[in-house]
Parts: C-alpha cells; structure tokens; sequence
C-alpha cells in the first residue's frame, strides 16, 4: 500500500467540528429551551397565574436581565476555568432554576428563577460562540458558528410539538411539567458539554481548521483605543437592534397567532415548529454565506428579510401573511448573531474575541430585555401587538443603513 492510500484511510473530521456539534447542543438548551420554549409555555402560565399582557412581558425582561448580568460576570470566569467548566455549570444553574420553577407560584417567585435561567443561559451562550474563533479560521468561522446557532432550532421545533401535547400529573400542571422536563434535559446535555467541549485546538493536538486568507484578503488587525470603542459601539447599536426585534418577536408571536388569528394551542404550536424547521439552517445559510460574500453584506441581507417578516404581521391582519412572516423569520432568524460573532473573531481576532463578544453582547441583552417589555406595554394600550411590529419593521430598516456604513477589519499594514 502506497503512502498516499495510507493517507486517505486516516479519519478526516477535525475535532473543532464536534466541539462546533457540542456547543451547537448546548446552544440548543440554552437559548432553544431556556428562553425561545419560553414563548410556547408563556400563554398556558398566563392563563394559569391570571397574568396581563404586560406581566407577562415583565417575566420575559427579568430573564434577560440575568441574561445581561451573566454577560457582565462570565468573561473573568471564562478566562479562569475554560469553555467546558463554563458551559456546564451554565446548564446545571439553568437546571436547577427549571425544576425549582415546578414549585413556584407567584410572579416574583417565577421571576427570580427565571432571571437565574437567564443567568445560565448567557453562561451557555458566550463562551459556546466565542470559542470558535480558537478552533476555526476565517475561511469557516461563519459556517461554524451558524453550526452552533442551529442548536435553538430544534429547541423550537421540540417546544413547538411537545409543549401542546403536554398534560397536567397529579399536582403539576402542564406548564410546569414543561420546565420539569426541559430542566432533565439541560443536566444530560451538561455531562455532554463536560465530556467534549475543550477551549483549545492545543489541547487535543490539533491546529485551528480552515485555510489563511487568500492573496488579497485583509488579515485583521484588532482596533486599539478609542477604534477599537467606536468600532464596539456601531457594532453593539446594531446588536441591540436585533436584540430587541428579534425577541419582541419570539416572545409575543404565538400570542398573537392566538389572539389576534384565532388559532388553536396546537395550530399554533405547529407553526411554531415550522419556525424551527426553517431556522435550522438559518446559521449555516447567511454563516456560509458571509464567508463568501463579506459579513456585512451578510448582515445587510438577513437584517432586509427580518423587516419583511415583521412588516408581514405588524400592517396585515391577513392569515396567509403571518405564514410568510415566520416562513422569512425562521430563514433569517439566527444570521446576525452568526455574522457577529463571526465578525468579532475577524475584527479582534481569537484572543480578544470572548471580551469582544462579551461587551457586543451587553447592548444585544439590553435590547433583548427593552423590546418584549416596550411591546408589552404597547399592546396592553392598543389591545394587540401590531404596533409593535411595525416598531420592529422600522428598527430592522435603520439597522441594514447602520451595517452599510460599518468599516471592514483593519489590514496589516494599513
């Protein structure tokens, strides 16, 4: 046998790929069971708890408040312990929270679990995303990290299926058997990330996977000083818009396909899971697709979609639009958390991406914590979420002029 036939028969997945799988796992938990089933479990707990509109927006901005902190407090202790003590005790903290949530009752007691929910689930999230800057060039980070970012897909679709079939035991209500669940969930998948996840290529003798840039590529260099400020700041403005649009829309949507369509719990849960369908590939999509094509016209076009989406229901009542809405919603669902995360490992390269990330991340968490809270408000007043749509539309639509003006990384020797 020659040596080129040797070759061929040694195995050719890299590790960074089941790192890339693994996180994608964690992800799934993190945002797919600890904050988008949310939307699911949110018109049964209302009407369980006799919650308003508004009550019931207050629960969804307290989660993204410990979502917010946890961005705040995970980055040193990312740097001391590592991607996969970071990630497990996210789950197990977001496990604990699930269960304690089974005994709870009232709005502040669900409240406080569910900011630790938030808590962990930002300790999912950051280092699951940040780490693919160490184990993936630029010539696959994007698709990488759209792996990573199809986790919360199937978390919707299983939300969307198993969440209506749910049915009270003895004491528990149906609600609460979900968190009980879910919350099983998050402690196996917690032994997985524990198992697999390494911070390092190093570490399991490997190099990063992917190729250098090509002649003519820029080769980043980080932004120091008051760049690198005015940099973080354009890029957290458009974050944040995202954040909020994005989560009005998770959260109050299959409230709005009950109450402004007239849909069932199932009907609604059903399209709720095409959402999920749909989303799955939404990361791998614009995350390939910003690798060939530039993350900010990446960004630009996923942006262009979401405002059709949010338009499609914010100025029809029209049944079949609300099918395009979240037909456009899922396709594009995940591409700009994709491109920015992507974009920082371009920007700031593997070293100053975990902090990048992170400060990118509190503008991200403080829109996702201002929008289902401001469209709760809103539609306490106008009986409905339209408005709020609208709103959305329009942020969408400031957020693609905001991506347009956004500088490319800085070249060596510029």
């Amino acid at each position: 046998m020659s040596d080129h036939q040797i070759h061929r028969t040694r195995p050719v997945l890299h590790y960074a790929w089941i790192v890339a799988f693994v996180g994608g796992v964690a992800v799934f938990c993190g945002l797919g069971l600890g904050r988008f089933a949310f939307g699911m479990l949110l018109p049964a707990m209302s009407d369980s708890l006799g919650w308003s509109y508004a009550q019931a927006g207050m629960l969804g901005f307290i989660n993204l408040l410990g979502y917010l902190t946890s961005v705040l407090i995970v980055p040193p202790f990312l740097a001391r312990v590592g991607t996969r003590v970071a990630v497990t005790s996210g789950l197990l903290l977001m496990a604990l929270s699930m269960f304690a949530m089974v005994l709870a009752q009232s709005l502040p007691m669900l409240s406080g679990l569910y900011f630790l929910t938030g808590i962990g689930s930002g300790a999912v999230v950051l280092p699951a995303l940040s780490v693919m800057a160490n184990w993936f060039a630029p010539s696959h980070r994007g698709l990488a990290t759209g792996l990573v970012m199809a986790g919360p897909g199937f978390g919707i679709i299983f939300s969307g299926k198993a969440v209506p079939n749910l049915t009270p035991f003895q004491n528990i209500l149906a609600w609460q058997m979900g968190w009980l669940i879910f919350g099983a969930m998050s402690v196996v998948v917690a032994a997985l990330a524990f198992g697999f996840l390494r911070n390092h290529p190093g570490q399991m003798g490997h190099s990063p996977f992917g190729r250098s840039p090509l002649p003519g590529q820029p080769q980043s260099v980080a932004p120091e000083g008051a760049a690198r400020r005015r940099l973080l700041l354009h890029m957290g403005i458009i974050y944040g818009l995202y954040g909020a649009t994005y989560m009005l829309y998770v959260t109050f949507i299959v409230t709005s396909m009950r109450d402004s369509y007239g849909m069932t719990q199932a009907q609604a849960g059903g399209l709720w899971s095409w959402f999920g369908i749909l989303s799955i590939p939404s990361g791998l999509l614009f995350g390939g697709l910003s690798d060939r094509i530039g993350r900010r016209a990446g960004m630009a076009i996923g942006f262009a979609c979401l405002s059709v989406a949010f338009g499609c229901v914010g100025f029809t009542a029209w049944r079949p639009g609300l099918y395009v809405s979240v037909g456009l919603f899922g396709l594009a669902a995940w591409s700009i958390p994709v491109i920015i995360s992507a974009a920082a490992g371009d920007y700031f390269g593997p070293v100053g991406t975990a902090k990048a990330l992170a400060a990118l991340m509190l503008t991200f968490s403080a829109g996702q914590a201002a929008g289902p809270a401001l469209a709760g408000v809103m539609a306490e007043q106008s009986g409905d979420f339209s408005s709020s749509y609208r709103l959305a539309t329009a942020a969408a639509c400031a957020a693609v002029a905001l991506v347009a003006v956004l500088r490319p990384p800085m070249a060596k020797g510029n």
